[in-house]
């Protein structure tokens, strides 16, 4: 294909899209791989393949696919594009039928494992299955289960297997619908919940009797849609609607709290306490959806459980633990001073473990000009403790063009990383990743 560089401030530097798939086996290694890792990390990421005339970040980018195997001590890695209809209609030179409306599943966001299945999500669309080698199958429905698009932030629940998600429509009717599949992909429950007006739902999260939605005024407008600009409003006077849920037996939402207008992208995890909900998440108190470098640094999160000023998302657990009281969650701290300074967003110099049952945080510093994403924590095998395991992320050097994949010790978080994968190709800033055992 052609390369391309673009002076969209998403489209550059660590964040500029690769444009070669390749494959790279016996990979060096700086450290030791943990005997017991046996699987795959794959993480999913926007990847425009065609130079966009316009580009709506966080909500646009052909999906790609970077994926990290294990297997006998060795390790390889290769990338792919994920090769929606949207992508291949591009790959062929053809024009979208409606090019005034962007109605493309770029399933980009996040990849996961369902029963036997490897599924990449983007919250508008379907998810599309690919295999452990990174081919595209194609469009996965549940076995005609599930219409129109599924959320890139399902819910494991580690107690009995199965996979909550809902999806959400600012059209079609009802605006919300909830949905769990068995541990063998199977959809078992699907409740239609009537809203009173649609809602942009990014996450959900459950605990032991719970399923909860923050209904936050990040409000569709369908004029800018039409304009081909970003179709989100923020209208703060509307204020930020909490919704709990029974999950075992509830047909609508049980209950509604209004509170001050926030936005959250992401929740790390919920549980139930003393007839108390606890819910974990990276609060933003105000949310502006501008091309800018101002609207990027203006847009500030905190971890609100404990008192931080240090700017974070990207909120992960041991899976193993959700809906229940857990002790140990991680965010990337989003540098906020080397962002203003470099006119580039997406800076995380630093990966800090929270441990919140003690109100602590530690610190992984990376070195000078390398940069984190989102981390996964990989139990050991064997392992029961939330520290007993690895914490993975792809951390970028700016100055080589390359990316490492870090495993870092969960109990000894501050020391230096049990191993690093050194790769000879970049992997651009992207959203979200899980680890598949094999």
């Amino acid at each position: 294909m052609e390369e391309w560089s673009s002076n969209h401030l998403f489209l550059q530097g660590i964040n500029a899209p690769v444009f070669k798939e390749v494959d790279v086996n016996n990979l060096k290694i700086t450290g030791e791989i943990p005997s017991d890792l046996s699987g795959i990390y794959m993480r999913n990421s926007p990847n425009p393949f065609l130079k966009p005339s316009t580009y709506n970040y966080p909500l646009e980018g052909d999906g790609m696919i970077h994926a990290v195997y294990f297997k006998d001590g060795k390790v390889s890695y290769q990338n792919r594009w994920i090769l929606t209809d949207s992508l291949l209609q591009d790959m062929k030179g053809e024009k979208p039928i409606f090019p005034e409306f962007n109605m493309r599943n770029y399933a980009n966001t996040n990849v996961i494992s369902c029963g036997d299945n490897i599924l990449a999500l983007f919250e508008a669309g379907l998810p599309y299955k690919i295999t452990p080698e990174l081919e595209t199958l194609g469009e996965y429905n549940f076995g005609g289960k599930v219409q129109e698009a599924m959320t890139a932030h399902p819910r494991f629940d580690p107690k009995t297997g199965e996979l909550h998600f809902f999806r959400y429509s600012f059209i079609a009717l009802p605006y919300l619908i909830y949905y769990v599949a068995n541990s063998q992909g199977k959809i078992v429950k699907e409740v239609p919940i009537e809203l009173p007006e649609p809602a942009l739902l990014h996450d959900s999260i459950i605990t032991e009797n719970y399923l909860i939605f923050f209904h936050c005024p990040l409000v569709f407008d369908i004029m800018k849609a039409f304009l081909g600009g970003i179709p989100l409003v923020w209208k703060p006077d509307q204020g930020t609607k909490i919704s709990l849920m029974n999950r075992h037996q509830g047909k609508e939402i049980n209950f509604w709290l209004k509170t001050e207008s926030f936005w959250m992208w992401h929740f790390m995890n919920a549980f139930e306490d003393n007839n108390q909900v606890i819910i974990d998440f990276a609060h933003y108190p105000t949310l502006i959806l501008d091309d800018n470098i101002a609207s990027v640094l203006s847009n500030k999160s905190s971890f609100r459980r404990i008192i931080d000023d240090r700017m974070v998302d990207f909120p992960i657990f041991d899976q193993r633990k959700t809906g229940q009281p857990y002790r140990f969650g991680y965010m990337p701290h989003v540098d906020l001073e080397l962002i203003a300074s470099k006119g580039i967003p997406n800076y995380f110099p630093e990966l800090i473990q929270y441990d919140l049952v003690n109100k602590t945080s530690k610190v992984h510093r990376f070195k000078p000009g390398n940069y984190c994403g989102e981390a996964t924590f990989v139990p050991r095998k064997g392992g029961e403790s939330e520290s007993d395991g690895y914490v993975m992320t792809f951390v970028s050097n700016e100055d080589k063009g390359t990316s490492d994949l870090v495993i870092i010790d969960a109990a000894n978080f501050e020391e230096e990383p049990l191993a690093k994968i050194h790769l000879p190709v970049r992997v651009p800033t992207g959203f979200h990743g899980n680890w598949i055992s094999t």
